[in-house]
């Protein structure tokens, strides 16, 4: 790995690998922290590189001191977990003698709560090979010097390295090297439509829409027809990028998002974030009918395609896709669908209480129609306590009794107020006064 002032991540970066690696390399450009303190005392082999605004070439000399025949080359703040740390030695061992290069794993990104955020795939494990090598100042990719095309066996489905800090800000002194960085690459190669996609990003990240609109464009009017049905950073993604800034600039106008949308899916038919996030805007904007049918088919089409390489953003987000298309099934008088939806969210993890809330406004909305009153509440308090509940627990006792309250159903309420004792009940409602 190559570091700079990585003393928060780099002991984690150093223990995942321990058991399976035969040494542990670490270029370090510049730390005026403890992360060459720690890397030394943690046994890691620790060169000194001059930081010449180039990471590919800081990698390649990272490479140059690697004495193995396979290499890993993460950043300090990326890790596999032991099981998949044990199964990346099995896979390294298995493609040794076949026509294999490299290994395509999965990369879970997760935020600093540990809340994941988005899936995407990454090339991070290959063999030390003189022609296999970094290119390109900043946004570095791995490639044959001869012009060859690396063969890469796929793992992404059994493998993932995870990356924390995902979504974090970057710093001014950060942001403005990669900007600069990435001006300097364009100079010298302007039709190099990479470059104009990650340009748009930079100007995404600081919300100048106008300048991101005219980058991502200019990304997609140099990208050759060719790389037009690719899955990558660089071609799909940079169309969802374009997307995303119609959807977030101020004012968005439903012109332009529906003419980026229907260029992107014409191009990228199998990409599911196209959809989602178009569901997630008419969802936001109360339009539920719209909202469903690209829901929908966001996740029909990560269903049928998959998500190797792909469908990141949904990927990292299945759960909150269920959850909207619940919320639209409701706003559309689908009551069937909202259970279905609602149930399938309850049963993975039972203490949604946005889900669950929604669960008890469909069963009451019902009720008003059937007028059961009471029986009513108590059928569904039976179903609740029989699907997901344990109502004999005063904890699964005060979650629905919230839930209840939350979804403004009176009889539900009055039905789990009488489950509890009198000094319960009494605890209860001092809890929620205070509340």
């Amino acid at each position: 790995m190559i570091v700079k002032n990585e003393e928060k991540d780099i002991e984690r970066a150093l223990s995942w690998g321990k058991k399976i690696v035969a040494e542990q390399i670490v270029v370090d450009t510049g730390s005026t922290d403890r992360t060459v303190e720690i890397a030394t005392r943690m046994g890691a082999k620790i060169y000194h590189f001059d930081w010449i605004d180039d990471f590919a070439a800081a990698k390649n000399f990272a490479i140059e001191k690697a004495n193995y025949e396979w290499i890993v080359f993460l950043d300090a703040d990326e890790y596999f977990l032991p099981d998949d740390a044990a199964k990346l030695l099995y896979y390294v061992r298995s493609l040794h003698e076949t026509k294999f290069q490299a290994l395509l794993t999965g990369r879970v990104n997760v935020d600093n709560q540990g809340k994941v955020m988005a899936i995407n795939t990454q090339c991070r494990v290959f063999r030390n090979m003189p022609k296999l090598r970094y290119k390109r100042r900043i946004h570095e990719f791995l490639t044959f010097t001869d012009g060859r095309l690396i063969q890469m066996a796929d793992a992404v489905e059994e493998l993932s390295m995870y990356h924390t800090g995902y979504g974090e800000m970057e710093s001014d002194k950060k942001s403005g090297r990669n900007l600069k960085l990435i001006l300097e690459e364009i100079q010298e190669n302007p039709d190099d439509f990479e470059m104009w996609g990650y340009l748009g990003q930079e100007y995404e990240c600081t919300a100048d829409w106008d300048e991101a609109d005219r980058a991502f464009r200019k990304a997609m009017e140099l990208m050759p027809e060719s790389e037009r049905k690719s899955y990558d950073v660089a071609t799909s993604i940079t169309a969802l990028r374009l997307l995303e800034v119609q959807i977030n600039r101020p004012n968005p106008q439903i012109s332009s998002i529906m003419e980026v949308y229907q260029m992107a899916t014409k191009n990228w038919p199998e990409e599911a974030d196209y959809d989602y996030i178009v569901g997630k805007y008419f969802a936001a904007c109360g339009e539920f009918v719209e909202a469903e049918k690209y829901l929908r088919r966001a996740l029909e089409i990560i269903e049928r395609c998959g998500t190797t390489a792909k469908s990141m953003m949904l990927s990292g987000e299945i759960r909150r896709a269920y959850e909207l298309l619940a919320v639209c099934c409701y706003n559309n008088k689908d009551m069937a669908g909202c259970v279905k939806f609602t149930t399938v969210l309850l049963k993975e993890d039972p203490y949604l209480m946005s889900t669950a809330m929604v669960l008890i406004k469909t069963f009451y909305q019902d009720e008003q129609t059937m007028k059961k009153g009471r029986k009513g509440a108590v059928e569904v308090a039976s179903f609740l306590g029989n699907s997901f509940y344990d109502l004999n627990t005063l904890k699964d006792r005060l979650f629905v009794l919230k839930a209840a309250m939350a979804a403004g159903y009176p009889e539900l309420i009055q039905v789990i107020r009488e489950m509890f004792s009198p000094d319960e009940l009494a605890a209860v409602d001092r809890a929620l006064r205070r509340s």
